[in-house]
């Protein structure tokens, strides 16, 4: 029984939640999905019904505006003194014009459809970003280019079999996973349901054991790892990507041009009042008829009433906001349970293209504890400087990380000038970043519990989605709030 209703309610939230969002709200918005182009808006009556969105995030500002639109009453209630949550770009301590994005990097052509219906419904200007294109990889103190990474004799030193060397020469190293799970894909056929497709069992066996026994080396399970993640889970998530036709990790990436912070500026602008930051909400009641929220507005104590809460702050800060009643227990648990990873972003900014006077790329994964890769941002700032981003684990400062690239840097010298950092690890409000792996012989607890709606407390976030891929996550479960809330 317990099965049958986890369906019934996926089934239901697809029909009814995700599928005709996709339709209803692309009216609503002005875009006509088939062409691609603006239509002239849909005039929305008012419903005389207020809805409070928990947190200025991406996630938050788009279900505001998605409400706004459908014609409710929004005020979105936000802790810290900015919008935008993870979606960061910074400009403070660069010049020229440079800046960079601290969070939320880029974006892919395959994946982001809602993200990219935003950019052309905004007018935004969005950029090829060619980050991933060009590749040099530093493995065991040794960089390889592209084409060595996919050099037959190269892969066999590594300690690949013929089976892997045969598919690496011939496709990208983020895919080889699915050397050893495609075969198993073809059972999903429902994005939104990883259960009843022969695979439950799965749940219980790491995704280690899964490649080893389909043939994986040694050298294969080092680079894959995954003792830690359920094979049922990575076989879903691995289905979903192949059904929305997703590369584990296109070379073709794209950004906004004056940085991805412009979407949700570009919500906030289109909300105007209704975002009220430095509000952070200290309690919350609900009943059959409503929502009720305790928050701080210039240290003054307040309370606002809704029909409805929509929670877009990620759960390790909202479960520290009392709520009466309390969550169910399965609800709870994922509030909990969820796991999300952190990270610290570094800014370089340069007077020169420096590598070139190397004859390199820049575009780098570098296996040092301190800096894991680096890459170059707004190249298309009319300067003779460079800005440059680079990701590191949080409690490394910016001269700490600066110090490792010069220590494996393959070139003769740089000319770096500045060195920032932000370290989410430490932020108060905005600390987590992606969701990741549910445990092992969890997924049953965790799915479709982690988006279910609670009474009037409904939840977004790139968490709140089956496949976790930050900004398009975040709109998309956005949407389906927006319209579980039409519906209710």
């Amino acid at each position: 029984m317990k099965n049958l209703k986890r369906r019934d309610f996926i089934r239901t939230t697809v029909a009814a939640g995700v599928g005709a969002s996709l339709v209803v709200s692309d009216m609503a918005k002005g875009s006509d999905p088939e062409n691609g182009r603006s239509i002239k808006p849909l005039l929305v009556p008012q419903k005389n019904k207020k809805v409070i969105v928990a947190g200025a995030g991406i996630a938050g500002l788009c279900c505001a505006y998605e409400l706004m639109r459908l014609g409710y009453e929004v005020v979105v209630l936000e802790a810290s003194p900015r919008h935008g949550g993870h979606v960061f770009t910074v400009r403070d301590g660069l010049s020229d014009g440079l800046y960079a994005d601290f969070g939320a990097e880029h974006i892919t052509r395959q994946g982001y459809e809602r993200y990219w219906e935003y950019t052309k419904e905004f007018n935004l200007t969005v950029l090829p970003y060619p980050r991933r294109r060009n590749m040099l990889r530093r493995i065991n103190g040794k960089f390889y280019s592209e084409e060595m990474m996919a050099d037959p004799l190269i892969l066999k030193n590594f300690g690949f079999n013929d089976r892997e060397v045969k598919y690496l020469s011939e496709n990208r190293w983020a895919n080889l996973r699915l050397l050893f799970l495609k075969p198993y894909l073809g059972k999903f056929t429902n994005e939104y349901q990883p259960f009843g497709v022969g695979y439950d069992h799965l749940d219980n066996m790491p995704v280690s054991d899964l490649y080893k026994k389909e043939g994986a080396s040694v050298e294969a399970l080092t680079r894959l790892g995954g003792k830690n993640t359920s094979s049922l889970f990575e076989l879903w998530r691995s289905a979903i990507m192949n059904l929305r036709g997703i590369p584990f990790s296109s070379p073709d990436v794209f950004r906004l041009k004056g940085g991805n912070q412009e979407l949700p500026n570009t919500f906030a602008k289109r909300l105007g009042e209704r975002v009220k930051l430095s509000c952070p909400i200290t309690s919350i009641r609900h009943g059959d008829s409503g929502v009720t929220v305790t928050y701080k507005e210039f240290d003054e104590e307040k309370e606002m009433s809704a029909d409805f809460l929509a929670n877009c702050i990620p759960l390790p800060a909202f479960k520290s906001i009392p709520i009466n009643p309390a969550l169910p227990s399965a609800k709870q648990f994922v509030v909990d349970k969820v796991v999300y990873d952190s990270y610290s972003r570094f800014v370089f900014q340069a007077r020169s293209k420096f590598w070139l006077d190397d004859s390199l790329s820049i575009n780098m994964d570098l296996d040092h504890p301190d800096i894991s890769s680096i890459w170059q941002v707004a190249d298309e700032v009319d300067t003779h400087r460079v800005a440059l981003m680079a990701t590191g684990p949080g409690g490394v400062s910016a001269q700490r990380a600066l110090a490792a690239f010069r220590q494996v840097y393959p070139g003769k010298r740089d000319t770096i000038e500045q060195a920032l950092v932000k370290d989410w690890t430490k932020e108060q409000f905005s600390y987590t970043c992606e969701r990741l792996d549910f445990p092992i012989g969890n997924l049953d607890k965790f799915w479709p519990q982690v988006m279910t709606p609670h009474g009037r407390i409904h939840f977004a976030g790139a968490y709140a989605d089956n496949l976790n891929r930050g900004m398009e996550a975040a709109t998309r479960s956005a949407n389906r709030v927006a319209k579980e809330i039409e519906q209710a």
